[in-house]
């Protein structure tokens, strides 16, 4: 019978009220693990009222609660937000990751998973490769490029076991923050209204919940001795934007919850 990993462990999640912190707190909590959140702004059950800016309090927690392994998923994650309150996005993504791995590297955690974006490639050319310099712009993807430094820095200088995700737009049910595209279409096609577009220029690659649960899971049993220096993670659909037909448009994907893509198996098969 294949061991369990998770049996028994205590992990935290933080941002485990959000649409993805939501789906992988069940998953990991099928697999029979101790599941605990951080939530800025509910306290129930496992679920922790705290902000992941105050160090103390996230050490206590990770201390107390005996946390062996961490997926740090909470941030100020929309772009506009980014826009409009720059100071706030990059405190908040920046220090609470800090505090993350600080407290990390004090209990000698096992596992810390960090949550980037694709945004951070900016206009490198597609397909998105792990070895490709960031090309920030914005407030938002610049403060999850700089989160990405750090990590990759506690990495080399502690040996902290950290790994960095990078996917796509991840969609599926749950997803109720409505300045996303996908449910304002959804929203907007139930209230029998015209779907808004932003631009129509952009070409964005998507992935369904289910897939993302499953590469967050596989980073947390992946062999870290196995890996080169880069901690980075790329997690797409097979088929999507970033491969294009002979006229140099994307293909359409009709299968919803389409297949894993990882984009550098090739380094640790």
């Amino acid at each position: 019978m294949k061991k369990n990993i998770f049996q028994e462990k205590n992990i935290l999640i933080t941002g485990i009220n959000g649409f993805v912190g939501s789906h992988l707190a069940r998953a990991l909590e099928e697999k029979g693990a101790k599941v605990w959140g951080i939530s800025r702004s509910v306290k129930k059950g496992n679920i922790i009222k705290a902000n992941i800016i105050d160090y103390s309090k996230i050490n206590e927690i990770i201390e107390e609660k005996k946390i062996v392994m961490c997926f740090h998923l909470a941030a100020e994650s929309l772009v506009e937000s980014g826009q409009e309150d720059p100071y706030h996005t990059f405190k908040t993504n920046i220090i609470g990751t800090i505090n993350i791995l600080e407290a990390a590297r004090k209990n000698n955690l096992e596992r810390v998973i960090i949550a980037s974006s694709s945004h951070v490639y900016g206009d490198n050319p597609l397909p998105y490769k792990e070895d490709y310099p960031p090309k920030p712009s914005r407030p938002y993807e610049t403060s999850k490029t700089s989160i990405d430094l750090i990590a990759q820095s506690y990495a080399d200088t502690f040996g902290l076991p950290v790994l960095i995700s990078r996917f796509s737009n991840i969609y599926g049910p749950g997803d109720f923050n409505f300045n996303r595209l996908i449910p304002k279409t959804i929203k907007s096609a139930l209230s029998d209204e015209n779907p808004q577009m932003w631009g129509g220029g952009a070409v964005r690659d998507y992935i369904y919940i289910d897939d993302a649960v499953d590469g967050y899971l596989k980073l947390a049993v992946l062999p870290i001795s196995s890996l080169e220096k880069n901690r980075i993670f790329n997690f797409d659909t097979i088929g999507g934007a970033q491969k294009k037909d002979k006229q140099g448009l994307p293909p359409i994907n009709v299968k919803c919850a389409s297949k894993l893509l990882w984009l550098n198996i090739r380094k640790i098969s």
